[in-house]
């Protein structure tokens, strides 16, 4: 919806203040095309970039000032139940100047305080001043769709949805933080509360920070470790479209990205029964890819009688369309569907300013099967440690297991890495691979995030990946969609529906086909079986079995349509690697390029797509620190 930062402290020069918050508040314009403000007290300085979607009258611009409380409030994202929260705080006696739900955020929070955020149902990252207590709170959704970071300063805290804007703050450096780096070479993002560079820090999903002037605080408001148990939930059916319908606008017309997967044609059925205007759905196709799902797409779109607009997408992983996408995010790419998602996002932008999107369900629904079978692995792994050597490590290496006996969080972390630690030490610089020690602190946070999510192997991986992985997926929709100046919505990350998904069984989101497909895969390696010999996503699939096509309901998962084994050696790759191996690189610093070429050499020799993944990593930090440094 918008862009924001400000400066929560003692200002002393409103002057300098104003120009400073100007320079951060310009690195956010693609976030907020529509309207820009700032406002700038000896307490504390806010700005705000809109995209005006709900009230587009200048009279909800922000920030926004509430004089009569004594409130101000910079704020991202939407609240779905506005609406009623108004109605009820109108019985109260407040009364209303403007159709926003920022009015109805700052008067929610004069009545119930910061416990106002239990009450809210929607995306939010916002900063709110109480002139009165001379207090102010930076807040984040339960899920995390809506990014905020911040980082100490002189005489206070500067926050923003991007680090980027807050590099523009004097005396925020922009060291590069090891750990940071390490990161996302291993897991594509940065998971925790780190970032990319040592002095920034993310407020994480469901939290707020507390300022005043003697001290801060953080207080985790909603855990999906520690649920209410008394909340009354609906049915799954009943939540997912009642998230739809929440996620409507009006007077706005919404779109939606339609690939033909389960996750989007669910979205795409939901859209057809509850919006009253003609929604329009997008779908993507890679030129030069030798597969393509929009015949998929098509049936369904098709089926339901949606309007349909297929978007050829050239140069989805060219370098100029990398750089422009990195230089708005202020952040390296590192899903593989971001550049093509960013191209959608700009074709959507055309006509609509936002897009609702499928992201979250494999996360809450247990769509990776490789993963969530793992303590499938587990048993076969103490069952094979019973037998003698020679028979277990040939059926070991059959089976995909580790030559020696993992430990259930090393079995995990061997699954959801990219980098390994070894492979990364084998090319790292004699002085990064000092630093790159630091990987220990990034284990143990690892180890602490996955132990500390429930009482076995089932409620620890499903509780990592929402606290952890999910909120790092939903950063990258943001940014990507935001730098085109649109707005994504996940209906699947409203927290009922994960609440509920979380109450639900494993087998009823992750089954076997059949009474003998467990007997079947355990002489299979997970890859081999996984979405052939079990059901993936099953709640889902079984909940929408006769509203969708047959097609839609029984094929397998798949990603963004982009062959990154093949990429990495044909072609289309050459612009990056010549980055790295025929200029300059800035990478030099970490990676040594001696062992980066003969690591290339060896391994495209047998090009796989894990491959692939790594070396699109390594490419786009190049481009990263190549543009950080210019």
């Amino acid at each position: 919806m918008c862009g924001i930062c400000g400066f929560i402290g003692r200002i002393t020069d409103k002057s300098v203040t104003e120009r400073n918050l100007a320079r951060c508040a310009q690195t956010l314009a693609h976030r907020g095309p529509d309207a820009s403000g700032s406002c700038v007290t000896s307490s504390f300085a806010f700005a705000h970039r809109r995209l005006a979607i709900i009230d587009p009258d200048p009279r909800s611009n922000q920030p926004f000032l509430d004089e009569e409380l004594g409130l101000t409030v910079t704020y991202n994202g939407e609240i779905y139940n506005y609406r009623h929260l108004r109605q009820e705080l109108l019985r109260r006696g407040y009364r209303f100047h403007t159709e926003s739900d920022t009015e109805v955020l700052c008067k929610a929070f004069a009545h119930w305080g910061i416990d106002s955020v239990k009450r809210l149902r929607g995306m939010f990252a916002f900063a709110i001043y109480d002139q009165k207590t001379a207090t102010a709170f930076l807040v984040r959704d339960r899920l995390g769709v809506k990014p905020v970071y911040y980082a100490q300063a002189d005489n206070g805290f500067v926050f923003a949805s991007q680090p980027s804007a807050i590099l523009q703050w004097p005396g925020v450096r922009s060291k590069l933080d090891p750990v940071g780096l390490s990161s996302f070479l291993s897991y594509r993002a940065v998971l925790g509360e780190r970032t990319l560079f040592s002095d920034i820090r993310k407020l994480q999903p469901g939290t707020c920070l507390k300022i005043t002037a003697q001290s801060h605080e953080h207080t985790r408001w909603w855990d999906p470790a520690r649920l209410d148990e008394s909340d009354d939930y609906s049915s799954l059916e009943t939540l997912i479209g009642s998230a739809v319908e929440e996620h409507l606008l009006p007077h706005t017309p919404v779109a939606a990205l339609l690939s033909g997967g389960l996750d989007s044609s669910v979205l795409a059925f939901e859209l057809s029964r509850h919006s009253s205007q003609k929604p329009t759905c997008f779908t993507g196709i890679v030129s030069n890819d030798a597969y393509d799902e929009s015949p998929y797409a098509v049936e369904v779109a098709k089926s339901l009688k949606l309007a349909h607009v297929l978007v050829r997408l050239p140069g989805a992983t060219s370098l100029d369309v990398v750089k422009r996408l990195t230089g708005l995010r202020g952040h390296p790419v590192g899903m593989h569907n971001e550049a093509a998602m960013y191209l959608l996002a700009r074709a959507v932008s055309h006509s609509h300013k936002v897009l609702l999107t499928g992201e979250g369900a494999d996360e809450i629904f247990l769509g990776y099967s490789r993963i969530f079978r793992l303590p499938f692995d587990l048993r076969r792994q103490r069952l094979l440690a019973a037998l003698p050597d020679v028979i277990g490590r040939p059926a070991r290496r059959h089976l995909g297991l580790p030559k020696f006996k993992a430990s259930e969080f090393e079995l995990f972390l061997a699954r959801y890495t990219y980098f390994p630690q070894v492979e990364k030490l084998g090319l790292a610089t004699p002085a990064w691979r000092k630093d790159i020690v630091h990987d220990a602190e990034l284990i143990d946070w690892m180890n602490n995030a996955y132990h500390s999510g429930g009482a076995t192997p089932v409620e620890r991986i499903r509780q990592f990946f929402v606290r952890h992985h999910l909120p790092a997926l939903l950063e990258m929709v943001d940014n990507t969609t935001m730098a085109a100046g649109v707005e994504s919505r996940v209906p699947f990350t409203d927290h009922r529906i994960v609440a509920l998904a979380l109450r639900m069984s494993f087998s009823e989101h992750l089954r076997w086909k059949h009474a003998f497909a467990p007997f079947q895969a355990a002489f299979a390696p997970i890859e081999k079986f996984s979405e052939t010999l079990d059901v993936s996503k099953a709640a889902l699939r079984m909940l929408y079995s006769d509203r969708l096509p047959a097609s839609v309901i029984t094929r397998r998962k798949l990603g963004f349509p982009l062959s990154l084994g093949k990429w990495a050696t044909d072609q289309s790759s050459a612009p990056f690697r010549d980055l790295i191996f025929k200029e300059s690189p800035a990478i030099a610093d970490y990676l040594d390029i001696g062992a980066l070429r003969r690591w290339y050499a060896r391994r495209s020799q047998a090009a796989n797509d894990a491959f692939g993944k790594q070396l699109w990593l390594i490419c786009n930090l190049e481009v990263f620190l190549r543009q950080l440094s210019s």
